[in-house]
C-alpha cells in the first residue's frame, strides 16, 4: 500500500536522526594516553592546550596547522627561539605561552579561561593531570623520553586530531631511516664500532651523555660512557676522558655554548684522537628536542659524521633534510637556513664536515 506524504515523513525523521546519531558516534574516537587511562573526545579539538616541551611540534606535524593549539607552556617557545622552528613554523611562536612555567608549573587558571577541548600534560610530574581534571578539563597524558613513549605520542596525537594516516606516515619515515642504517651496519662487529663521546660540559669535570634515548649502534658507534646505570647524564674527569680516547665527539643541539673550537683549544684534552684529528662536531638543531618527528635524522647524521667513506655517493644529508623536513611539517628549507639547522659555522673548523654533508 502506498505511503502517504505524513507516513513518509514519520519514517523519515528517525531515520535521519539514526543518521546523524551514526555519523556522530563515527566522529567520537577513544584512545588510551599515556598515563594508561581510556579518554574519549566527541571530535578533533578545536582548542588543545599543550603543555609538554615539544608537544606543540609534534601536534603541529600531525595536524599540519597550529589553528587549534590554544596555547602551550614557555619552555615550549624558550626551546623554539635560537633554535630550528622560530623561523621554520614562525606560526607556533605566536601561541600563547602562559599555560605553564619553568618545571611544568602549570597555570591552572590560565588553561581554564582557555576553554579547552583537551589539555596535553606531563605524566611524570604526580598530581599535575588531577588538578586539571578537578577543575573539569578533560586531559591526555604525555610521557618521554624513551623510543616508545615518542611512538606513543605521536600515534596518539594522530588519533586525537583524527588523522592516524598522519602519524603512521610519519613513525614510516622514521622506520624505513632506520632499517636502511641497520641493513648497511649489520656486517660490522660492535668491537668495530667508531668510538664515541657525547658531551655537553667541559671544565675541571666533564659531563656526558651516557644512557640516552638514542640507539647509537644504528649508526655504527659505541657510546664509551654507556653504562647499565639507566642514568642520562655521567660526570668524569680528564683523566677517564684521556682513557676513553673517542674517536669522534659530539656536542648536543641543546649544549647551545659550547662549541668544537673549546675542545680544540683546550690544553688539557689535546691528547685525544678526536681532538688532535679535529673530529669533534656539534649536533644539528633538530635534535635541540630529543621528542621531535623528525629526530630520527639524528641517526643518519651520526653515520655520515663516523663513516664518511660509506655514504660518499648517497643523496646529500642537506638533500634527505630538506626533503624529510618538506613531508613532515609541509615547510621548505633555504640554504642559509640549512646552513644554520646544520651548524655549518660551528662545525666549519672540523674535519670535512660541509663535504660529508654535501
Amino acid at each position: 500500500m502506498p505511503l502517504s506524504f505524513r507516513g513518509a515523513m514519520a519514517l523519515a525523521v528517525p531515520l535521519s536522526l539514526a543518521l546523524l546519531t551514526a555519523s556522530a558516534a563515527l566522529a567520537q574516537t577513544s584512545f588510551v594516553d599515556q598515563a594508561g587511562r581510556t579518554v574519549t573526545l566527541d571530535a578533533p579539538p578545536k582548542k588543545l592546550i599543550t603543555l609538554p616541551s615539544a608537544a606543540p611540534v609534534v601536534y603541529f606535524a600531525v595536524d599540519g596547522t597550529a589553528e587549534h593549539i590554544a596555547g602551550t607552556a614557555s619552555t615550549s617557545l624558550n626551546t623554539f627561539k635560537g633554535g630550528l622552528y622560530d623561523e621554520t613554523i614562525p606560526e607556533l611562536m605566536q601561541l600563547d605561552a602562559t599555560m605553564a612555567g619553568p618545571g611544568f608549573a602549570t597555570n591552572v587558571e590560565a588553561v581554564l579561561a582557555a576553554g579547552p577541548d583537551l589539555v596535553y600534560e606531563v605524566v611524570h610530574k604526580e598530581g599535575q593531570i588531577k588538578q586539571l581534571e578537578d577543575v573539569g578539563l578533560k586531559v591526555a597524558g604525555w610521557s618521554c623520553c624513551t623510543e616508545e613513549q615518542r611512538r606513543g605520542y605521536i600515534t596518539m596525537s594522530g588519533a586525537i586530531a583524527g588523522k592516524p594516516e598522519r602519524a603512521a606516515m610519519l613513525l614510516k619515515l622514521q622506520d624505513d631511516s632506520n632499517a636502511a642504517l641497520v641493513e648497511h651496519f649489520k656486517a660490522v662487529e660492535p668491537a668495530k664500532y667508531v668510538r664515541m663521546l657525547e658531551v655537553d660540559k667541559i671544565g675541571e669535570q666533564i659531563q656526558v651523555v651516557a644512557n640516552s634515548s638514542q640507539n647509537y649502534a644504528l649508526s655504527g658507534v659505541q657510546n664509551l660512557a654507556a653504562d647499565d646505570t639507566g642514568e642520562w647524564w655521567r660526570t668524569i674527569d680528564a683523566e677517564q676522558f684521556l682513557v676513553w680516547n673517542p674517536e669522534v665527539i659530539i656536542i648536543p643541539a641543546w649544549a647551545t655554548d659550547l662549541t668544537p673550537e673549546a675542545f680544540y683549544n683546550d690544553p688539557l684534552l689535546g691528547g685525544v684522537d678526536a681532538i688532535k684529528n679535529h673530529r669533534v662536531y656539534k649536533v644539528p638543531k633538530f635534535n635541540r628536542s630529543p621528542d621531535a618527528p623528525e629526530v630520527h635524522l639524528t641517526a643518519q647524521w651520526l653515520a655520515r659524521i663516523t663513516h664518511p667513506e660509506d655514504f660518499a655517493g648517497q643523496t646529500a644529508f642537506r638533500e634527505t633534510l630538506k626533503t624529510t623536513f618538506k613531508e613532515i611539517y609541509g615547510k621548505d628549507l633555504t640554504d642559509p637556513l640549512l646552513d644554520k639547522i646544520l651548524e655549518v659555522e660551528a662545525n666549519s673548523t672540523s674535519t670535512d664536515y660541509v663535504k660529508i654533508l654535501g
